[in-house]
């Protein structure tokens, strides 16, 4: 967030949404690894909003998190699902203060890769669960310093945003709604290293109670949206029962335009929903494309409803873009429609409530595009040597207290995920 390089390019082209190509002309989502059909599967089978929680972490994993598992005071992550080589089980000693879990002193249970077992003390972990009266809850926070295991041996780390479940819905009519999300995902070579083209967007989607979607990105929801890449392509699919619910507990699969696409995971927490989608596949060059995207049911937001101090928590990256597997947090506060950043070299901004960017439109600076609910966006300027740069920032709430975001950290066009905590 206070990392500073060029003039912004605006959000990389979506190719996720609508089955295209990026800059590098590669498919976004030909093959989907452990997801199926809906063949003999009727109904989802989702948690029961106890302390176990299932969903994405923003690398494009599949995790899930156990509090007080195996002992009270301790914390297993499992890696169910992983393009990365990420596989078994990880078990930390927590600290818990004022709802905030922090994990660390991992170490292996079980049968974990080489690479896994060796760099598990240095995994970070934190997180805090926003639940209602009936204990569906959220689960928000960051992994980092993961071993790349595909990578090799100490070769790579990753990190990333957690948002997770702990019960769901049984059937696709359950998930109908409209919704704001957010989306990142990147091509990576079979070694786990980011390569070509990276898909940043924010938008709308309406599941209706058969399954079917169509998603709106940069934009609100309208009957008659189109990419807002190519005009000539409408981002339609379909969701299904994942078959396999045993591994995979009240998972949903879906396909973008006769492509199988993500594993999606719903929390119903009061009278809102959070969708959180685990986007995997393969481009036909033979690198894969991974990412995640985060939903939550579109309602207008109110300026004033999110006063206060924030801490906001991204993955790290160098100026020239390179993941370095660990997380920055900046404490910023927001009062009305001002987010004022920490740090002298970074000025406050307009937060524009109800609004996203036209990631197609880009240029100098990006088209602010109104009207679209539950999301919040301005531009962050910051200065170095001199020099005035500006970067894109979408926000989505999933809750009073939790924000997920897009940053455009170096102000070049490429993007992390960020999550704000309230303080």
């Amino acid at each position: 967030m206070n990392k500073t390089l060029v003039c912004i390019g605006v959000c990389a082209v979506l190719s996720a949404c609508g089955g295209g190509s990026g800059s590098n002309g590669s498919s976004s989502a030909s093959s989907q690894s452990g997801s199926g059909s809906q063949t003999g599967q009727a109904q989802a089978q989702p948690l029961a909003a106890q302390q176990t929680y299932i969903g994405t972490v923003s690398f494009g994993d599949t995790i899930s998190v156990q509090i007080d598992a195996p002992a009270k005071g301790q914390v297993t992550t499992t890696f169910i699902d992983s393009q990365f080589g990420l596989t078994g089980k990880l078990v930390g000693n927590y600290t818990l203060t004022n709802g905030n879990y922090i994990v660390t002193s991992f170490q292996a249970s079980g049968t974990v890769p080489a690479a896994l077992a060796a760099g598990a003390n240095a995994v970070g972990m934190q997180f805090g669960v926003v639940s209602d009266s009936s204990n569906h809850g959220v689960l928000s926070g960051q992994l980092s310093n993961v071993p790349n295991v595909t990578a090799g041996s100490g070769s790579q780390t990753l990190s990333g945003q957690i948002a997770a479940s702990n019960n769901g819905v049984t059937t696709v009519a359950g998930l109908a709604g409209t919704y704001s999300f957010i989306k990142l995902s990147g091509d990576y070579t079979k070694a786990g290293v980011p390569v070509g083209s990276q898909d940043a967007d924010s938008g709308q989607m309406l599941i209706n109670a058969d399954g079917t979607f169509r998603a709106c990105p940069s934009a609100a929801y309208g009957a008659n949206c189109m990419d807002d890449s190519n005009a000539s392509i409408a981002d339609t699919g379909t969701i299904t029962v994942d078959p396999d619910q045993t591994t995979y507990p009240g998972a949903f699969d879906m396909t973008l335009n006769g492509k199988s696409f993500g594993r999606l995971f719903a929390s119903t927490s009061g009278s809102a929903v959070t969708l959180m989608l685990d986007q995997a596949g393969s481009n036909s060059d033979g690198t894969f494309r991974t990412g995640s995207w985060v939903f939550h049911t579109a309602q207008p937001l109110t300026s004033g409803a999110y006063d206060g101090t924030w801490l906001c928590s991204e993955p790290n990256t160098s100026d020239n873009n390179q993941l370095l597997g660990d997380i920055v947090a900046n404490r910023v506060t927001i009062a009305g429609t001002t987010f004022t950043p920490s740090g002298q070299n970074a000025a406050p901004f307009t937060l524009n409530f109800n609004a996203t960017f036209n990631a197609a439109s880009s240029s100098s600076t990006p088209a602010l595009a109104s009207g679209v609910n539950g999301l919040m966006a301005g531009l962050l300027r910051t200065t170095s040597n001199g020099n005035t740069v500006q970067s894109a920032m979408m926000f989505l709430p999933v809750s009073s207290t939790n924000l997920y975001y897009l940053d455009e950290v170096n102000g070049n066009g490429f993007f992390v995920e960020g999550l704000c905590v309230k303080q």
